[in-house]
């Protein structure tokens, strides 16, 4: 009797003793797996790796054993061992368990976020983004990302969409820049607007939410509205290239001519070899009829860009307009060297043409600028007129 008890109080203090042993590793290993989450949120993926690597699963509950290797699998991925935080992901999947964070990662990986690339690879991006999705990554940044890769494969209107979640969520001026940035490129002048003073609305200091609107409004033909938003931009950012440039061309659109040539004039005093400004002003002296200085500054745009077509052609018109003829054609002809695809190359060395006598080339020019345009009004009727006196 004395043996059995004996025997018993044994295997109770065996059995405490091994319980001890297992509750002691597994808090040990919860320890460490703590260590690890802790240096992985303060980015120390090295040493949350080197926790995480001593933690052995075997001691930890299921529970605890999928958070190791949901953090193994954020950290492989952190370093850049991307291979490897793949196969950890699809050890989790084998084990029944898919995480959306871990394919927001990869997305974000993809995307070139940590320039673990030379270039992104938007469409993997993507699709990484699509599955996250899926699983219930709704975060305004994930849908900035998810933004960044539909911009990445040319698709601006599901971009837009994206980011207008984001906004729904958490607002900000950076969203609103570039919601209307995307708006203007896909041609929604009215909508690009509206968002670019969404952001003023936010910052009425940003001077390119002022120079963006100016301009969506000059390609509006709302001139003078441009003035006054470009007027406003250029106070927040007195030596602003283009908020000088562009209020500039605002007022020669809107011609206001004094106006037009001070802020062009200052926009060549900020950047000399500005080849925009100087052929503004070129145009400017051009219509007031002063050759002298439009000459001047068509020269210098065509100086700081050689392959700039339409400054050729205002130098051959006023070149045709003093009948220089043969002068005019030689700056026409290279207007067509530089953009042999340009319609009005071909209609002004035409009328070049014409107005020299040499009729049958300036038919041969007019019939490739309809070639070029078949709804050139101006090329079709000197065609017609051309044609009829033969």
């Amino acid at each position: 009797m004395k043996n059995k008890k004996f025997l018993i109080v044994l295997l109770l203090v065996i059995f405490t003793v091994f319980s001890g042993f297992n509750v002691n590793a597994q808090e040990s290993d919860l320890d460490l797996l703590t260590e690890s989450i802790k240096n992985y949120h303060q980015n120390n993926y090295q040493k949350a790796l080197e926790l995480n690597n001593k933690i052995n699963l075997k001691n930890l509950t299921t529970h605890a054993q999928i958070d190791a290797l949901y953090y193994r699998t954020l950290i492989q991925l952190a370093i850049g061992n991307i291979s490897k935080g793949r196969e950890q992901l699809e050890e989790l999947n084998n084990m029944g368990y898919n995480f959306g964070m871990i394919h927001y990662e990869l997305g974000r990986i993809y995307l070139n976020t940590y320039n673990n690339f030379d270039n992104a690879f938007y469409q993997t991006a993507l699709e990484q983004f699509k599955e996250a999705r899926s699983l219930g990554i709704n975060s305004s940044n994930f849908h900035r990302d998810y933004a960044r890769a539909y911009i990445g494969v040319d698709n601006k209107q599901q971009a837009v969409q994206e980011l207008e979640k984001a906004l729904s969520q958490d607002a900000n001026i950076s969203d609103y820049l570039n919601i209307a940035n995307l708006h203007k490129e896909l041609n929604n002048l009215e909508k690009a607007a509206e968002f670019y003073r969404k952001a003023l609305d936010i910052d009425n200091q940003n001077s390119n939410a002022y120079s963006e609107l100016g301009d969506v409004l000059i390609r509006q033909k709302n001139y003078q509205e441009a003035v006054e938003v470009l007027n406003k931009g250029v106070e927040t950012n007195l030596d602003s290239l283009i908020l000088n440039y562009k209020l500039g061309l605002a007022y020669y659109q809107n011609e206001n001519y004094e106006e037009a040539e001070r802020y062009l004039l200052k926009s060549i005093d900020i950047k000399q070899n500005y080849y925009r400004a100087h052929f503004h002003l070129g145009k400017l002296y051009q219509v007031q009829e002063k050759y002298q200085n439009a000459k001047y500054h068509l020269n210098e745009t065509v100086k700081y860009n050689p392959n700039y077509a339409e400054a050729y052609i205002a130098l051959g018109d006023i070149n045709l307009k003093q009948e220089n003829n043969y002068q005019a054609i030689a700056q026409y002809s290279i207007a067509i060297e530089k953009n042999p695809t340009y319609p009005d190359g071909h209609f002004h060395l035409a009328l070049a043409y014409y107005q020299s006598g040499m009729k049958e080339a300036a038919i041969s020019e007019l019939r490739k600028t309809l070639h070029l345009s078949d709804n050139h009004e101006r090329a079709r009727k000197l065609l017609d007129q051309l044609q009829e006196e033969e």
